[in-house]
């Protein structure tokens, strides 16, 4: 990382370790070993043993992948655009033409103001219940910066696993919620009791206690493939020039090679490009 950004990370509050090597040593790794695959290894092992954590280690572990995610991301930028000198990783403060909002990975320039904001969405437990909240709220995102700077370059990324827990704690609560706002007598299977701190336990190498979510992603893509592709700042605002859905296999910690297709623009190689690409056609010096 540059002396910049350790500077910014030496302001914020820091964030105890989880317990878990591969995600605690994120934020240690150089730059040139900080890809996306081993931030995927991070995130497999996180849903992997996200069911014997408790919620403090939970906590922290999002907000540490949340933070390698982003760095991931500010290392792939860098390398094909050096010129980006003032990108800020974790959290920034901006204020849109709706209301003020947060960007994870971002740049301020002198003259320019706002040039690129980008909004991370993992979606790593309970993905039936939060995956369309984190759409809806990577195209508001879009419009509340666009509206206010046309020129900027705003990125969005979902990651998402192919399959979610259903025996966790954030599994049962789900349910439940969605049961209480529907107001429905739904039947489902009964519950093992849970003491405060007890969460249940299912091997995650075995089928059950867990559900497959590839046709959530395969709807999201949908929806997505035609949020995506602004080309210039006459576009509409609610279109973002670059999105990335992430799709991982928890068991192998590997990335799914098939989904989203190649040349839909959404997979993560595609999605860095299209955000270069943007940048040098609006920002570059000549």
């Amino acid at each position: 990382m540059t002396a910049k950004s350790n500077s910014l990370a030496g302001k914020r509050k820091l964030v105890a370790p989880t317990g878990i090597d591969t995600i605690d040593s994120l934020a240690r790794l150089p730059d040139a070993e900080c890809s996306i695959e081993m931030y995927i290894r991070a995130a497999s092992e996180y849903v992997r043993r996200s069911g014997d954590l408790e919620a403090g280690p939970k906590k922290a572990g999002q907000i540490r992948l949340s933070n390698g995610l982003g760095r991931v991301l500010a290392v792939a930028l860098k390398v094909k655009l050096p010129q980006l000198k003032n990108v800020v990783i974790g959290e920034r403060k901006v204020s849109g033409a709706l209301r003020t909002v947060n960007a994870d990975v971002s740049e301020i320039h002198p003259t320019d103001g706002l040039r690129m904001a980008v909004e991370l969405k993992p979606v790593n437990l309970a993905v039936g219940r939060a995956i369309w909240n984190r759409f809806g709220d990577i195209r508001t995102f879009a419009v509340n910066l666009h509206l206010k700077f046309p020129f900027c370059i705003v990125g969005g990324v979902l990651v998402i696993p192919t399959y979610e827990r259903s025996d966790t704690r954030e599994a049962i609560e789900a349910l439940k919620d969605e049961i209480t706002e529907s107001g429905d007598e739904v039947e489902k299977p009964d519950e093992p009791a849970l003491s405060p701190t007890a969460v249940p336990h299912t091997d995650p190498r075995s089928n059950s206690g867990r559900k497959s979510t590839i046709h959530l992603i395969e709807r999201a893509i949908a929806r997505l493939v035609r949020a995506g592709g602004r080309k210039t700042e006459g576009d509409a605002p609610h279109l973002l020039e670059g999105i990335a859905v992430v799709v991982y296999d928890p068991d192998t910690g590997m990335m799914n090679r098939e989904i989203p297709a190649s040349g839909s623009g959404l997979r993560w190689e595609e999605f860095v490009d299209s955000l270069v690409a943007a940048y040098r056609g609006r920002f570059e010096e000549l």
